[in-house]
């Protein structure tokens, strides 16, 4: 059935619309003013006689769907679990925080437990593309491999015992499922590094920088032979210093898509802002990089085989170190147009437009235009989350705006 979603204020890639009405079933079908949809609306239900369902936002955005493209677990589930259930959990979750479509990501572990992962994500992918099939939250797009690849020395939370020699070929079997991988580029030598990038761009497959003591000649050597993404931009790497520029300098020059996790704890506001100024719109990319505590609270819990204790929204291990997040994209958004000022389209892109392109859906995911998923949420000036719909279907609701009955015409 066709839906109408009334009195929204619509943000498209460069404006905000209102006064108009969105149409869609799967995917967008047309935006018109409320005055074409009105006269064309009769009282038996139906718009240029198909039936249609109204809804009123109430005033709230109506925004493309946020893709999470770097999160390890919430509501208790971790990728690592390897179960399909655990994802199908998370997706749930997901949703109700705006997010449409997410990347779940691995940890540095024995490469037998990251391929019992692979293969839980690559079933929950599949099962949820089989046509036919009703969504229930929000989709799984492919894997993020955050290690083995990564420098000890800047190893974070991941665990340093199971890091391994960057490897193409352990990649190859799970290339159809692996969207991003992280390489520290200085713990091989530069023909290794180029050979590894090389073949995973033959594999669509985006090499992120992270988790690495790069200086910066060896991360822009890097981004020169291919790589075009930072994990966690000034998280577990070499930090700037005016003699020693570090992967932090070497990324804010790149044409590199930059992650970021605006939780004002892992970064600092400012930083958020000075690198909006360097990048813009297009070159950054808001993720979670949530653990299995999102969701549940201050208390214990695991990453990676190592015990965490989230308190007052910061989760530790047992020697402090910062051991990824419990925020929720919708949170992360807020945050991060507070703190550069961004227009609602400008912040919108680094959860919609920036994403989607990397995951090659620009067109697809991540905008309002004909033509495209119907993968949209409604949210407040403080985004709190309304509804959230996949592909036209409603996977989560709050209470909050209802269905219009159709109007009564004298």
């Amino acid at each position: 059935m066709m839906r109408a979603i009334l009195h929204g204020k619509l943000i498209l890639e460069d404006e905000i619309l209102e006064g108009c009405v969105l149409l869609f079933d799967t995917k967008v079908r047309a935006i018109v003013t409320e005055t074409t949809f009105q006269a064309s609306y009769g009282r038996d239900g139906t718009w240029e006689g198909q039936p249609v369902s109204v809804t009123d936002a109430g005033g709230c955005y109506v925004s493309p769907g946020f893709v999470n493209i770097h999160l390890h677990g919430c509501v208790g589930k971790d990728v690592m679990d390897g179960e399909d259930d655990g994802l199908e959990a998370m997706s749930r979750f997901q949703a109700a925080t705006g997010v449409t479509a997410f990347v779940p990501t691995t940890m540095t572990y024995e490469w037998p437990a990251v391929t019992r992962a692979l293969a839980s994500v690559r079933r929950v992918r599949d099962a949820q593309s089989r046509p036919g099939t009703v969504p229930v939250g929000a989709r799984v797009a492919g894997a993020y491999l955050e290690g083995p690849f990564v420098s000890d020395a800047r190893k974070g939370a991941q665990r340093g015992a199971a890091i391994a020699r960057a490897d193409a070929s352990l990649l190859e079997p799970y290339a159809d499922v692996i969207r991003y991988v992280v390489l520290a580029p200085e713990t091989v030598s530069p023909a290794e590094r180029d050979a590894f990038i090389a073949a995973c761009r033959a594999w669509r497959i985006t090499v992120s920088l992270g988790h690495s003591d790069a200086s910066w000649e060896e991360a822009r050597a890097a981004f020169a032979a291919g790589a075009g993404h930072v994990t966690h931009l000034y998280n577990a790497m070499t930090g700037f210093h005016h003699r020693r520029p570090g992967l932090v300098g070497a990324a804010w020059q790149s044409d590199a898509v930059c992650e970021l996790i605006a939780d004002n704890l892992h970064v600092h506001p400012a930083a958020q802002a000075l690198l909006y100024r360097l990048k813009g719109p297009d070159g950054v990319v808001l993720v979670t990089d949530s653990m299995r505590a999102c969701g549940l609270g201050d208390g214990p819990s695991e990453l990676g085989g190592q015990a965490v204790t989230v308190r007052d929204g910061a989760a530790r291990l047992a020697d402090g170190t910062l051991a990824g997040s419990v925020l929720c994209l919708n949170e992360g958004l807020r945050h991060w147009k507070e703190n550069t000022g961004a227009s609602w389209p400008e912040a919108l892109r680094a959860v919609t437009a920036v994403p989607a392109k990397e995951l090659g859906k620009e067109g697809v995911w991540g905008s309002i235009r004909p033509g495209a998923a119907a993968d949209m949420v409604l949210f407040d000036e403080t985004v709190s989350i309304r509804e959230t719909l996949v592909g036209g279907t409603t996977v989560y609701r709050c209470p909050g705006p209802a269905p219009l009955p159709p109007p009564v015409r004298s």
